[in-house]
C-alpha cells in the first residue's frame, strides 16, 4: 500500500508540473552602462532544462573597458523549477574567470530547507528563498499574476547569495513609456522599497512575456548601473 500510495503521488505531482504554464525560451541581449558609460553587454538565455516545468537561466558578460579591468566578466547560472506558480531554486553558480575566491556555488534542498555551498556549508534557509539570479523570474511571474490588479499587493521575496539572506520588498510604482534600444514598450515599474540606501527600478513589457527591458540599480554613492534590451 505504501508503494502505491508513492508511486499515486508522484503521478499526481508529474500531472501537477507537467500542467504548468511552460515559460517561453530566452534568448536576449542587453547593453550595459555603469556610471553612464558604456561597459559591454550581457547575454540572457532561458531554456527548458530536465523535468518538466525545470529550467535553465543563463547570463554571460561582454563586458569593456575599465569595467572589464575592475570587475572581470562574471557569468551566472541558476537551475530552477516552477511548481503552482512558484519559482524553487535548485543549483546557482556565480563564475568569475580566473578568480576562484569570487566563484561559488549553492545547491538547494527545500525538503530539508538548506542550502549547500561548493565547500560542503551547509546554512538554513525560509522555505520561499530562491538564489539572486532565478529571483528575476520569480519577480516575473509575481508582475504577471498581478499586472490588472486594481491595488497590486507588495512583493516579498527572500534571496540567498554567498553568506546571506536578503528580505526584498517590491511595489508596482506606475506605468511608462519606455525606449530601448531594441525598441518602444509600455511597461510596469517596479520600484524596491525595503532599503532607502539601494535603488532598484525594473521597467517589465508584457510584450517581453513580462521580462524587463530595463533595469537600473544603485547602492549607496556607487554610481548607477543601467541595463536596457538590446535585443
Amino acid at each position: 500500500m505504501k508503494l502505491l500510495s508513492a508511486v499515486a503521488a508522484w503521478l499526481l505531482t508529474t500531472a501537477a508540473l507537467a500542467a504548468e504554464a511552460r515559460l517561453p525560451d530566452l534568448d536576449l541581449v542587453y547593453a550595459v552602462q555603469y556610471a553612464g558609460i558604456n561597459a559591454g553587454e550581457a547575454d540572457i538565455s532561458l531554456k527548458p532544462d530536465g523535468a518538466p516545468g525545470c529550467y535553465r537561466y543563463d547570463t554571460q558578460t561582454r563586458p569593456v573597458g575599465f569595467v572589464k579591468a575592475l570587475f572581470g566578466a562574471p557569468n551566472q547560472y541558476s537551475h530552477f523549477c516552477v511548481a503552482d506558480g512558484v519559482v524553487r531554486s535548485q543549483r546557482y553558480e556565480s563564475v568569475l574567470k580566473d578568480d576562484d575566491e569570487q566563484s561559488y556555488r549553492l545547491d538547494f534542498d527545500y525538503v530539508k530547507r538548506q542550502v549547500t555551498d561548493e565547500n560542503g556549508r551547509v546554512r538554513e534557509i525560509p522555505a520561499e528563498a530562491v538564489d539572486s539570479f532565478s529571483l528575476q523570474q520569480a519577480v516575473r511571474l509575481w508582475v504577471a499574476q498581478h499586472a490588472d490588479d486594481a491595488e497590486p499587493p507588495i512583493a516579498r521575496f527572500t534571496m540567498v547569495d554567498r553568506k546571506n539572506l536578503t528580505y526584498y520588498q517590491l511595489k508596482i510604482a506606475g506605468r511608462e513609456t519606455i525606449k530601448t534600444p531594441a525598441g518602444v514598450f509600455e511597461t510596469i515599474r517596479l520600484e524596491r522599497i525595503d532599503n532607502p540606501g539601494k535603488v532598484g527600478r525594473f521597467w517589465l513589457a508584457a510584450e517581453r512575456d513580462w521580462m524587463p527591458v530595463k533595469i537600473e540599480t544603485r547602492s549607496g554613492k556607487k554610481p548607477s548601473l543601467v541595463m536596457s534590451l538590446k535585443r
